[in-house]
């Protein structure tokens, strides 16, 4: 004859297994779930008008169908209505949080229909591509004089291993007869792989140079300084070498990444 208060204590063992699962599940997918306000800031649920299931990592290339320099992975980012459950938002992006977006996106209705696209690649329409962050460079060139400068550059084109500098800056030469003076510095400097080429003017000169590049942080040039008054100084004339220093936090504007 079966022992009827086991089997009892057994189905109430399963029982209680059974509702302890299903609140530890109820419990994790709250906490992989991100409410949000009308002004998209997180807030409680009972306040919430969108959600944000946790972001699924996803190699590059199988995301967007190429690679990223220095990106191996993105997230999916889907963002729902949390009045219908209905689909708002789904893109890539290169952190969890959303905030910079990689690949096609889509924006979608509370009725499901598709708002708007775009693909991160290109920019916004009618909109102008803030180059990426500035970088600070210091050069030391010299000629008939030595010239001392200090300035800022902008990667203009950072996505591929060809690398577009425009920098800006000021130096000073060392002494003319116990004068010093003052010269601002425009140039274009284009770098490929263990090369660079470039060419910068000031009020006083024009110059051209060219040489080998360490990663763009180094760049050891030589070259030639052309005057546009031979008798007013500074002259700056005549075969010039060049010793030109990158710092910056931008990753993309070295040729591999340093750490400092």
């Amino acid at each position: 004859m079966p022992n009827l208060y086991f089997s009892s204590q057994k189905n109430t063992f399963y029982y209680l297994l059974a509702l302890l699962f299903l609140f530890s599940s109820r419990l994790a997918a709250q906490s992989d779930t991100i409410f949000f306000n009308s002004k998209w800031k997180a807030t409680v649920k009972d306040s919430a008008v969108y959600y944000r299931l946790k972001p699924v990592k996803i190699k590059t290339k199988k995301a967007i169908g190429r690679k990223i320099e220095y990106v191996d992975s993105l997230y999916l980012i889907k963002d729902y209505y949390i009045k219908n459950n209905t689909l708002q938002f789904e893109g890539y992006s290169k952190d969890i949080d959303g905030n910079y977006n990689a690949g096609k996106a889509k924006w979608y209705n509370e009725d499901g229909t598709l708002s708007s696209s775009r693909d991160f690649q290109k920019p916004a329409p009618g909109t102008f591509r803030v180059p990426s962050p500035p970088i600070t460079y210091l050069n030391y060139s010299i000629a008939d004089k030595s010239l001392l400068t200090l300035g800022t550059e902008f990667c203009l084109d950072c996505q591929t291993s060809k690398k577009l500098f425009l920098g800006l800056g000021y130096g000073v030469t060392n002494s003319y007869n116990g004068q010093y003076y003052g010269l601002p510095d425009l140039h274009l400097s284009y770098n490929v792989s263990i090369l660079f080429a470039k060419i910068g003017t000031t009020h006083k000169n024009s110059y051209l140079l060219g040489g080998l590049t360490l990663m763009n942080f180094i760049d050891l040039g030589f070259g030639y300084s052309l005057p546009y008054d031979k008798n007013k100084a500074p002259a700056f004339e005549g075969f010039t070498m060049s010793l030109n220093l990158r710092f910056t936090r931008n990753k993309k504007a070295y040729s591999q990444p340093i750490g400092y």
